[in-house]
């Protein structure tokens, strides 16, 4: 078993869509805002709105699924652009409890964090008084 490390994404230039997940069946309707909130990026080329929602949408269900199951709260996902990079940060009610990679054998399950640090250029989580916060962080250009 791997602990991410503590540490904050890099300050925040633009808050650019934040979404509260009480239930896994929102957890498609999240995937699909992403979408919608990734294509109205001016900044990014088709090609690239298209991969990175992709893979936003992967990491965003896989970090926000965890939360409604191990941290027992509604799960709130945040779009973030900072330091030329998009960062979902998700937050769940539960401070205490760190994510924790287990490799286990393929077909076993579990296997969200593992999948979220494949596909990010970063990743990270800390804690406040009340809450979790673990993060992940993209280019905004993936060529």
């Amino acid at each position: 078993m791997t602990g991410w490390k503590v540490w904050r994404p890099p300050p925040v230039d633009e808050q650019i869509a934040t979404w509260t997940i009480e239930e896994p069946p929102g957890l498609q309707t999240l995937r699909d805002a992403l979408r919608r909130a990734v294509a109205n990026r001016a900044e990014l080329g088709a090609d690239d709105a298209d991969e990175l929602a992709d893979l936003l949408g992967i990491v965003a269900t896989e970090l926000a699924g965890n939360a409604l199951r191990h941290g027992r709260s509604r799960a709130v996902v945040a779009l973030l652009r900072a330091d030329g990079h998009l960062v979902l940060d998700v937050v769940d009610d539960d401070p205490q409890a760190a994510p924790v990679v287990e490799h286990r054998p393929a077909g076993a399950g579990g296997l969200g964090l593992l999948l979220t640090e494949r596909l990010a250029q970063a990743v990270g989580w800390y804690r406040t008084d009340t809450a979790k916060h673990v993060w992940a962080m993209f280019p905004l250009s993936l060529r």
